[in-house]
């Protein structure tokens, strides 16, 4: 027996005795992929609290406030600045696909907050929930989508190999009004629950960008949830975003 023969046999074994589970780890992708650009990443805020008695709120964007408010009745008419936004904003999302992860036209249904002011995920894991308080893809900011990776009654979610997408995977988003918007993946990152980066997931300036999350890692059966949380920065395919800029801009 040679000396590689014996290597491979011994590593056999070893994935033999250490069964199913080693065969599963050695098969997960990294916690990470990419970096973020420059123009993407927010510092979270430092209030000097060390204590958090709960999660913050998902801000919501001035644009939908004003939106939302029907002057009709009195005969207002919105400012020019609420005009403008009302006017250009970007069509809304009716469908998402990830090629390599095999989404095929995912569904994109609208979600706001929940009962306990959490962005709400859609009840039918086929379905990607893109958060309507926040940009829309190709409007300055992020872009917000999330949905359940799997369910125990209805199976995997469209998301559950989210945590495969490497940066340069191709996202496309359908658009309500016909056109389609290309994204490319420029990181991954895995966090654990609890220390969730909203300030730069719910980024509301700056360049475009699309944020797509759904759980990950560890199954907790104590607590019927999983221990992680994976996110998906992408940005507008071909887009070139200074990277000493924070308050940052797609240049051609």
């Amino acid at each position: 027996m040679t000396a590689r023969t014996r290597w491979i046999s011994l590593a056999l074994g070893a994935l033999l005795l250490l069964g199913a589970p080693a065969v599963w780890f050695l098969s997960q992708p990294a916690p990470s992929a990419g970096e973020l650009p420059d123009a993407m990443v927010v510092e979270p805020t430092d209030d000097g609290d060390d204590e958090v008695d709960a999660a913050p709120e998902p801000p919501t964007l001035e644009a939908d406030r004003d939106a939302d408010e029907d002057n009709s009745a009195t005969g207002e008419v919105a400012d020019d600045e609420t005009a403008t936004q009302t006017r250009t904003r970007a069509p809304k999302p009716v469908s998402v696909s990830i090629p390599s992860i095999d989404v095929d036209g995912a569904e994109v249904v609208e979600v706001g907050l929940d009962e306990n002011r959490a962005v709400e995920i859609p009840d039918d894991v086929r379905q990607v929930g893109w958060y309507n308080r926040g940009p829309r893809p190709g409007e300055d900011g992020n872009a917000f989508m999330t949905s359940h990776i799997d369910s125990r009654t209805q199976g995997r979610g469209v998301l559950f190999d989210l945590r495969r997408s490497e940066p340069g995977d191709l996202i496309e988003v359908n658009h309500e009004d016909g056109s389609t918007t290309q994204w490319e993946v420029v990181h991954r990152e895995r966090i654990v629950k609890g220390s969730y980066p909203m300030e730069q997931v719910f980024r509301f300036d700056g360049p475009p960008g699309l944020v797509i999350d759904t759980c990950g890692g560890p199954f907790d059966p104590n607590t019927g949830s999983y221990e992680n949380i994976d996110i998906v920065y992408a940005v507008p395919l071909g887009a070139d975003y200074d990277t000493t800029d924070l308050a940052g801009s797609a240049t051609n």
